[in-house]
């Protein structure tokens, strides 16, 4: 029995995630992570949304669905995005007064064998990690 080819997967190229309140997502991923609007659809009566960038590979679809986006319940588990200079990250992190998640370790850092990791969470409490290097430098 012959096992099928795995997809390519070359990189992320968007999430899809429901926040809360639509302009509050927009200046956090804006101020957080530099990302500015490439299209912009909060004029939608049927679902406002945008979608967010960073340079040609990173992407977010950010959909405006306050009943589906609770805190008891992010819409999404998380998701990486490589940041290069990880201490770098955590000084503009204190400086944009962002907290790290799981300080009870290493003051919210997790050392992997290869890399190393920062977790933080957004509005919605959508789960993001920061990381060093691609695929945990694997």
């Amino acid at each position: 029995m012959n096992t099928p080819t795995p997809l390519t997967v070359q990189g992320i190229d968007h999430i899809n995630m429901a926040v809360r309140d639509l302009d509050r997502a927009i200046d956090f991923y804006a101020a957080t992570l530099g990302f500015d609007v490439r299209e912009d659809q909060r004029h939608r009566d049927d679902g406002p949304y945008v979608i967010m960038g960073s340079g040609h590979r990173v992407f977010l679809a950010l959909h405006q669905e306050p009943e589906m986006a609770t805190p008891e319940r992010p819409f999404i588990g998380h998701w990486g995005f490589v940041v290069g200079d990880l201490d770098e990250a955590r000084d503009r992190l204190k400086a944009l007064n962002i907290a790290w998640l799981y300080t009870n370790h290493n003051d919210g850092l997790i050392v992997y064998p290869h890399s190393r990791s920062t977790y933080i969470a957004d509005p919605d409490g959508h789960e993001i990690e920061l990381v060093e290097n691609f695929g945990g430098g694997l």
